[in-house]
């Protein structure tokens, strides 16, 4: 499933499942290891390059983590965990650049991947690399930062990874 929201946001849906400790007292899962594990990952293979379906994409430089994203991310995989499905559309009817709008974070581009029940960041990173479209969204060299979080509900698990670049006023101050 690929969509466009306005300023490009790209979406992506994939399925699978998690088994994982920690959660706060909503049941949300926030482990900073584990989520800057799916970035760690990322950036491996953007900086090796990797076949997406039939195109190859060449290395492309890393992403940085942004903890605005993060939140954006982790408010969605709370969302999607709450109401027990997954989907682009928060339950609030946002689209992803609404919600990284409202995690205080001023994008021009933005993408995001979603997807429910990995048992690790490799396997959450591993299961996009493997759908044409959320891999063309880890190689998308406009991108310049992201965040990831996930959110369990009882044992599903749902995963968020956000890729965002930042209005050029965002990279020259004021």
């Amino acid at each position: 499933m690929r969509k466009t929201f306005t300023g490009l946001c790209v979406l992506f849906v994939v399925l699978s499942f998690f088994h994982g400790a920690g959660e706060t007292a909503s049941g949300d899962r926030r482990d900073s290891a584990v989520e800057r594990k799916v970035l760690d990952l990322v950036n491996r293979v953007r900086t090796k390059g990797v076949k997406c379906g039939d195109r190859y994409h060449s290395a492309t430089h890393p992403v940085r983590w942004s903890s605005s994203l993060a939140e954006a991310a982790l408010s969605h995989s709370s969302d999607m965990a709450k109401r027990e499905s997954m989907d682009h559309a928060g339950g609030d009817g946002s689209d992803p650049g609404r919600r990284i709008a409202r995690a205080g974070y001023r994008w021009m581009t933005c993408g995001e991947n979603v997807g429910e029940g990995f048992t690790t960041p490799e396997e959450a990173v591993s299961a996009w690399l493997r759908s044409e479209g959320h891999c063309e969204n880890i190689m998308n060299p406009v991108f310049r930062e992201a965040g990831a979080a996930y959110a369990r509900s009882g044992k599903r698990v749902y995963w968020t990874l956000v890729f965002a670049t930042p209005q050029i006023s965002s990279f020259i101050g004021p």
